[in-house]
């Protein structure tokens, strides 16, 4: 019997299903001698998962932007977009404002092209260069 209730747990918790309640009955109450009473609720952190894997999609066609906000200055933004619309290659546009002493985004020691990058397709909203 036990066996039988550790498998029936185990199948549970794949469901994303935990043991709530168990109860155990013996003796003069019941005539099969021990009865045992399983009760399985959902896991919270699975139906809070569902819902927002539900929502996430909903949410950024919305325009929702997820993760950590940037927070390059627009002035710099505007800058970094002009002169890469202009040709300039992010390690030049990098070397560039390092060497106007611009403080980077994060409190780093230098700019990096892959920073600027970034920037730039976040700033523009395309998704390839």
């Amino acid at each position: 019997m036990l066996s039988e209730l550790a498998t029936l747990v185990e199948a549970a918790a794949e469901m994303k299903w935990a043991l709530a309640r168990l109860r155990v009955e013996h003796g003069q109450t019941t005539r099969r001698g021990i009865v045992v009473t399983a009760t399985f609720e959902r896991r919270l952190e699975a139906a809070i998962g569902a819902a927002i894997r539900a929502s996430v999609p909903r949410r950024r066609a919305a325009g929702v932007r997820f993760g950590r906000q940037p927070l390059i200055p627009d002035t710099v933004l505007a800058q970094i977009v002009r002169d890469r619309s202009a040709g300039t290659s992010y390690p030049r546009i990098a070397a560039e404002l390092q060497a106007a002493g611009v403080p980077t985004a994060q409190g780093g020691l230098k700019w990096r092209a892959s920073t600027v990058r970034a920037a730039y397709l976040r700033a523009t909203q395309a998704g390839h260069d």
